[in-house]
């Protein structure tokens, strides 16, 4: 299947639903974080099982902003209704996102975008995304004179990627196939593993690139 990042970053990936399985089943991220959402309204404690690694004593401080914001358009959505919105309506959905939600919890000590994105990817996993730091290290790549604090732009941009015809039925067939094997993740999520199994896939492991199998 083929992928394109961003608009600018075209990869293939060989064999996506042995990826995703590998993924899931290999860092056990499937029985401790994704399948919770499948037996129970996830808590955002639960975003510790992805790595957050938030401190304990910081979760009730991330828990009143969620509380006072929990109103807001976006967590209305499926990604499939958001797609179909007009742009001018998305944007402002994703900039009261970003100034409402996430510049807040960046404000807090320690919590950045990759954290924010991942307490609130936990509590509503079928329309937010997580982005990660690498994510946000490529994004700076391949635009240059983006700004780090501009969390509006990496995210409108990113909600670009799932608009690709090519991207999108493809993770709309692994959501298919998946389901029929009983692994149940949303497309957001189908999305999060396999760009950062290629974004994984380019870094280099002890001064040596290793060439997967799965993905050019």
């Amino acid at each position: 299947m083929d992928f394109l990042l961003f608009s600018k970053l075209p990869f293939e990936v060989k064999n996506p639903e042995m990826l995703i399985e590998c993924y899931c089943f290999q860092t056990n991220f499937y029985n401790s974080y994704d399948a919770i959402a499948t037996a129970r309204k996830r808590k955002i404690e639960d975003v510790n099982n992805i790595g957050a690694r938030i401190p304990t004593e910081l979760l009730p401080k991330c828990t009143e902003i969620i509380n006072r914001t929990k109103d807001l358009q976006i967590f209305n959505f499926i990604i499939d209704t958001f797609l179909g919105q007009k742009d001018e309506d998305a944007d402002s959905y994703i900039r009261a996102l970003h100034v409402e939600v996430i510049q807040k919890l960046t404000r807090l000590n320690g919590i950045r975008l990759s954290t924010a994105t991942k307490i609130l990817h936990t509590l509503y996993p079928g329309i937010i995304p997580i982005i990660d730091n690498t994510l946000q290290k490529k994004y700076k790549e391949l635009n240059p004179g983006w700004m780090e604090n501009d969390y509006f732009q990496i995210l409108s941009d990113y909600y670009k990627n799932l608009k690709i015809e090519t991207n999108w039925t493809n993770i709309c067939q692994l959501n298919n196939a998946l389901s029929e094997i009983g692994l149940v993740l949303s497309k957001i999520r189908i999305f999060d593993i396999i760009w950062w199994s290629y974004l994984k896939s380019q870094n280099p492991i002890q001064g040596k690139i290793i060439k997967w199998a799965s993905i050019k």
